[in-house]
């Protein structure tokens, strides 16, 4: 009995490891590649362990922003006297949906260096890390860790997702799921009912940031205000709107189309 056991979690284990890496593909660099890219610690070594606002004035900024809207942000861990590690976060301006995000050794050599996706991909196990390269302490590249497969069973694939949120309006149509929720949480009462259609829903939501479809990627706040995750075989999407509330939508992975539409008011302070 105990044999049948010890047979039945190995082989649960197995199989339960193979459904979470299925979509992982790794692969090993055939010649030896080195990034002499190093984070400047030094520019940082003073830096105290707690900083009020106004020495942070005095203080080296832990945020560049480059000629070309690029925003690079340092931090670190540790303490002063014993920092374990040292991080660069690289984020084009808009319309981009991805940034890069390195890890440095405390020797201030890169350990690893990851393509992310700037909103919120909730897909175990790797979630918002596309592309991870890892680096030994010297610079080399060790391996290559890659989960853009992930929805390779899919039709509509993540890129294709997210061209179609930014041209699906964010409402297309009233019904009795959604009339209530608007009328009280987005119109507080301020329309009757029989007047508010999807046109002004969009229009009372539109702003420097929202420019009327689900995503509007020339955002700063809406590129990184979008969570996608995948719900029985079909695509979920939540846009943030704060303090306007939340809409979520469930699209079709095969065609692309928006099954469902809801939204959810405002309760956050």
């Amino acid at each position: 009995m105990k044999n049948i056991l010890k047979t039945f979690c190995v082989t649960f284990f197995i199989f339960s490891c193979n459904g979470q890496e299925k979509d992982k593909t790794i692969t090993y660099p055939k010649e030896a590649t080195m990034i002499t890219e190093k984070f400047d610690i030094d520019r940082f070594k003073d830096y105290p362990d707690f900083v009020s606002e106004d020495q942070k004035q005095k203080l080296p900024s832990t945020k560049d922003s480059l000629s070309d809207g690029t925003i690079v942000e340092y931090s670190w861990q540790g303490s002063k006297n014993s920092r374990t590690q040292y991080t660069k976060i690289i984020i084009p301006p808009p319309p981009t949906l991805f940034k890069t995000v390195k890890d440095f050794y405390p020797t201030g050599v890169i350990q690893k260096e990851t393509k992310v996706f700037i909103g919120n991909l909730r897909i175990q196990p790797f979630y918002n890390n596309l592309i991870t390269k890892d680096y030994d302490e010297k610079g080399y590249l060790v391996k290559t860790t890659d989960h853009s497969n992930f929805d390779q069973n899919l039709e509509i694939k993540f890129i294709d997702l997210l061209k179609i949120l930014e041209k699906e309006p964010i409402i297309r149509t009233i019904d009795k799921s959604n009339i209530d929720n608007i009328y009280n949480g987005l119109f507080h009462g301020k329309i009757s009912k029989e007047n508010i259609t999807s046109e002004k829903v969009i229009d009372y939501l539109k702003s420097d940031d929202c420019n009327g479809n689900i995503l509007n990627s020339s955002s700063d706040f809406e590129r990184r205000n979008i969570t996608i995750s995948i719900e029985n075989n079909n695509w979920k999407v939540t846009k943030d709107m704060y303090p306007q509330g939340y809409w979520d939508y469930r699209i079709d992975s095969n065609t692309g189309k928006v099954i469902d539409v809801s939204y959810r008011s405002e309760q956050r302070p």
